[in-house]
């Protein structure tokens, strides 16, 4: 925990807050004359999910304050390889508890290990 959020950078972090202020899915905003270089727009080109052909199971928490579950709902939808959205089954889990919880192993890892085999 001393470590959390190790491998994080601050372009990362900045690129989530983005994320967060604007609503949108979309790459980095570099502001209008950088994202106009990069991206030849003013604003940055927002992420085409149905282009996702690898299936994507996605597992989420109802206490995550990371994973709000309008926005994995959101997410959910626009995914081009949807199949399957967990909810783990304990109304307290927490984006950490993905890594952290006590009961990470039968609430979660076992699931994961059994899709992984469909696939």
């Amino acid at each position: 925990m001393g470590h959390t959020p190790a491998g994080a950078s601050v372009n990362t972090i900045v690129h989530y807050a983005q994320g967060y202020n604007s609503g949108r899915f979309c790459y980095y905003d570099f502001g209008s004359d950088g994202n106009q270089e990069k991206y030849g727009q003013t604003d940055p080109p927002d992420f085409d999910l149905s282009k996702v052909t690898a299936p994507v199971n996605l597992f989420w928490g109802q206490n995550d304050w990371l994973g709000d579950p309008n926005d994995v709902d959101h997410l959910s939808m626009e995914l081009g390889n949807m199949v399957i959205k967990y909810r783990v089954n304990y109304t307290s889990w927490n984006h950490l508890d993905f890594l952290y919880g006590i009961d990470a192993n039968t609430l979660v890892y076992n699931q994961v290990m059994t899709l992984m085999t469909r696939f």
